[in-house]
């Protein structure tokens, strides 16, 4: 299938620039069988990068949110943190069904501590182009990303807004799928490697803290896909490594 080609190389070359990316970063990494499947995950931590964290999963006879039949499922995530808090941080979340021709979904998007930069508005003008060259409507690729990454007592969503909220998808979209992902994750990189050596203040350090906590709160009380793996057997310590921040205030 074209799309696990595409995770099984995409994996690695998301790991190898980050990395380089990161300086100093160093890259640890695990296969990690469970009930329903297995766990490929590697945590880079060091230089630029707080922490980040990319799994590949892949679960067999599972029933993701909104479906009713069990499936053979696989997800390819990253959770990007940077260290200076004038980067965002990175969210790319893609999953699909094993059992056909799709459906493939994705959300990507930025996730700021503090006011977005110049790089990040670029970064909205390049997936722009991704929907103009794919025919789609840049306003309705997003949709739905605002609400997504939100809770009523926040006083905002974490969405910025930047990348795309792309659902069940066929194989005749692919093309699409694949281009977003690439374009969103070359924008990312060039965000953190432009403001990795920027001034930073305390005040800035506690915004990127607030909104580590405000991402905390939300796999832990809405994010139905973190009670998904644990429904499938999938160990803790793997959903921490997978989703939880390096540091957090409330």
């Amino acid at each position: 299938m074209r799309i696990v080609t595409f995770v099984n190389e995409t994996k690695e070359a998301v790991i190898e620039k980050l990395l380089e990316v990161s300086g100093t970063g160093t890259c640890q990494r695990r296969l990690v069988p469970f009930s329903a499947g297995e766990a490929d995950v590697a945590v880079i931590r060091g230089g630029a990068i707080e922490k980040a964290c990319i799994t590949h999963l892949t679960m067999n006879g599972i029933k993701p949110p909104g479906t009713e039949e069990p499936i053979d499922y696989m997800v390819f995530q990253a959770e990007i943190f940077p260290e200076n808090p004038r980067c965002p941080m990175g969210h790319l979340n893609t999953e699909w069904s094993l059992a056909g021709p799709g459906p493939y979904h994705m959300n990507l998007d930025l996730f700021p501590a503090i006011t977005p930069s110049d790089a990040v508005i670029a970064a909205r003008l390049a997936m722009d182009g991704v929907a103009e060259a794919h025919g789609i409507d840049r306003d309705a690729m997003r949709q739905g990303l605002d609400e997504h990454y939100n809770m009523a007592h926040w006083p905002a969503p974490l969405a910025s807004n930047t990348g795309c909220k792309l659902l069940d998808l066929q194989d005749d979209r692919v093309d699409l799928f694949i281009a977003a992902y690439h374009t969103f994750f070359g924008a990312f990189t060039d965000i953190l490697d432009a403001t990795k050596d920027a001034p930073v203040t305390e005040s800035d350090t506690a915004l990127k803290h607030r909104r580590n906590g405000r991402w905390l709160e939300y796999i832990t009380i809405k994010d139905p896909a973190v009670k998904m793996g644990l429904a499938a057997g999938l160990p803790p310590e793997v959903l921490i490594d997978l989703s939880y921040p390096p540091s957090a205030t409330f």
